[in-house]
């Protein structure tokens, strides 16, 4: 993982490299991060098949991620605080990956494992899945942008590599070539980049306990929610079926997300903030 080296001097840049230190250290040791299925995956345990399930509940995050960055670049005025998200999102749109964003990868992943197309729009989505993409969404429009920073810096972009290293090595070991997991490897090597780039946004913007608090709280928040749909993605994986429960598919979920940003309710309850 990419080492925090805030950009300031003296006093204020030790202090700021300690917090961001244990934050760091916080979330490597989180259940998101060392959750069972991961575990299982970096040992090599999952199959080509279980990796195709695992694919048709994960790649719900994958289409509404960049969704999470522009509320966020609404949430603000300050073109300091836009910057850092500005360049994260060029790197999701495609410009470092020939053009082709993150969710055209993904889609390559599922159909080489056979859930493309129409398959995976009608794939039904947990309820836990539902309940991550809703309180990420209520996050960047009713919190500060400190807690989205929180959010989607360290409880993204810092966890990211680690818990992806795992599903590459297991990948591999389930015999999905480099061409096939191309999204998975992109994604490790550019989250360190973003990791990078956040932390530099926290030194300049975190700068005392109660701004520290709300990118911690922030962090906290969104490895809390990644944890559950962990939990949930395993049972999946181990054939429980997602449609117990589930208030619908890959594709109404996307028309959810619409009828959100229009004002319409979500259709699960989501957690509460804090």
């Amino acid at each position: 993982m990419t080492q925090i080296d805030a950009p300031t001097a003296g006093a204020t840049r030790a202090a700021s490299t300690d917090w961001m230190g244990a934050l760091q250290r916080e979330i490597e040791g989180s259940r998101a991060v060392t959750h069972p299925l991961l575990v299982r995956a970096g040992r090599g345990e999952l199959t080509r098949d279980q990796y195709a399930r695992f694919g048709g509940q994960h790649v719900a995050l994958v289409g509404v991620f960049t969704r999470y960055l522009e509320l966020l670049l609404l949430a603000t005025d300050d073109s300091s605080q836009k910057l850092w998200l500005a360049k994260v999102l060029v790197d999701e749109y495609g410009e470092g990956s020939d053009g082709h964003d993150h969710a055209e990868l993904y889609a390559h992943f599922l159909a080489r494992l056979g859930t493309g197309g129409d398959a995976r729009d009608r794939t039904p989505l947990a309820p836990a899945v539902w309940r991550h993409v809703g309180a990420h969404l209520a996050l960047c429009r009713e919190q500060p942008f400190l807690v989205g920073l929180g959010a989607f810096g360290p409880g993204h972009e810092w966890a990211i590599p680690p818990m992806f290293a795992s599903l590459v090595r297991g990948l591999a070991a389930a015999g999905v070539t480099e061409a096939e997991r191309l999204y998975f490897d992109l994604h490790t090597e550019q989250d360190q980049d973003h990791g990078a780039w956040m932390a530099e946004a926290m030194g300049r913007l975190a700068v005392d306990e109660s701004t520290r608090d709300l990118v911690r709280r922030g962090a906290r928040f969104s490895l809390e929610r990644r944890a559950e749909l962990w939990d949930a993605t395993e049972r999946v994986v181990d054939g429980a079926d997602p449609a117990e429960g589930s208030p619908g598919t890959v594709r109404d979920l996307r028309a959810a997300t619409d009828a959100w940003l229009r004002g319409a309710a979500w259709p699960v309850e989501l957690p509460r903030f804090g």
